[in-house]
Protein backbone atom coordinates (compact mmCIF):
# COMPACT_ATOMS: atom_id res chain seq x y z
CA UNK A 1 0.00 0.00 0.00
CA UNK A 2 0.81 3.51 -0.54
CA UNK A 3 1.20 5.71 2.55
CA UNK A 4 -1.91 8.14 2.77
CA UNK A 5 0.67 11.54 3.04
CA UNK A 6 2.41 10.00 -0.55
CA UNK A 7 -1.38 9.62 -1.93
CA UNK A 8 -2.03 12.85 -1.03
CA UNK A 9 0.79 14.78 -2.03
CA UNK A 10 0.87 12.91 -4.84
CA UNK A 11 -3.11 13.20 -6.10
CA UNK A 12 -3.45 9.51 -5.64
CA UNK A 13 -6.08 9.78 -3.41
CA UNK A 14 -9.27 7.97 -4.48
CA UNK A 15 -7.45 7.90 -8.10
CA UNK A 16 -6.87 5.34 -10.17
CA UNK A 17 -3.12 5.14 -11.62
CA UNK A 18 -1.17 3.41 -13.95
CA UNK A 19 2.70 2.44 -13.50
CA UNK A 20 5.36 1.62 -15.24
CA UNK A 21 8.37 -0.15 -14.71
CA UNK A 22 12.14 1.86 -15.21
CA UNK A 23 15.06 0.47 -14.21
CA UNK A 24 14.78 0.03 -10.33
CA UNK A 25 12.15 2.10 -10.23
CA UNK A 26 8.41 2.24 -9.97
CA UNK A 27 6.56 5.14 -11.54
CA UNK A 28 3.16 5.72 -10.94
CA UNK A 29 0.78 8.26 -12.61
CA UNK A 30 -2.50 8.87 -12.01
CA UNK A 31 -5.17 8.58 -14.46
CA UNK A 32 -6.67 12.01 -15.39
CA UNK A 33 -9.24 12.94 -17.57
CA UNK A 34 -6.56 15.06 -19.22
CA UNK A 35 -3.61 11.92 -19.69
CA UNK A 36 -7.38 9.28 -20.27
CA UNK A 37 -8.38 12.24 -23.45
CA UNK A 38 -4.62 12.32 -24.74
CA UNK A 39 -4.46 8.50 -25.03
CA UNK A 40 -8.16 8.22 -26.84
CA UNK A 41 -6.74 10.73 -29.44
CA UNK A 42 -3.93 8.47 -30.12
CA UNK A 43 -6.36 5.72 -31.05
CA UNK A 44 -7.97 8.10 -33.54
CA UNK A 45 -8.07 7.18 -36.92
CA UNK A 46 -7.26 9.35 -39.95
CA UNK A 47 -10.31 9.63 -42.56
CA UNK A 48 -10.40 6.87 -44.75
CA UNK A 49 -8.46 4.49 -42.46
CA UNK A 50 -10.18 2.07 -40.35
CA UNK A 51 -9.62 2.42 -36.60
CA UNK A 52 -6.99 0.89 -34.01
CA UNK A 53 -10.44 -1.08 -32.82
CA UNK A 54 -11.17 -2.38 -36.00
CA UNK A 55 -7.80 -3.79 -36.48
CA UNK A 56 -7.50 -5.74 -33.12
CA UNK A 57 -11.24 -7.09 -34.23
CA UNK A 58 -10.18 -8.22 -37.30
CA UNK A 59 -6.77 -9.71 -35.80
CA UNK A 60 -9.09 -11.86 -33.19
CA UNK A 61 -11.32 -13.36 -35.77
CA UNK A 62 -8.50 -14.40 -37.87
CA UNK A 63 -7.23 -15.66 -34.60
CA UNK A 64 -10.56 -17.73 -33.87
CA UNK A 65 -11.14 -19.11 -37.29
CA UNK A 66 -7.35 -20.85 -37.09
CA UNK A 67 -8.54 -22.11 -33.90
CA UNK A 68 -11.71 -23.44 -35.01
CA UNK A 69 -11.60 -27.34 -35.97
Amino acid sequence: MIPAELRERSGLDGTRATWTHEGDKLILTPMTMERILKARGCLKSRPGEPSAFDGIFEERERKRRREDP
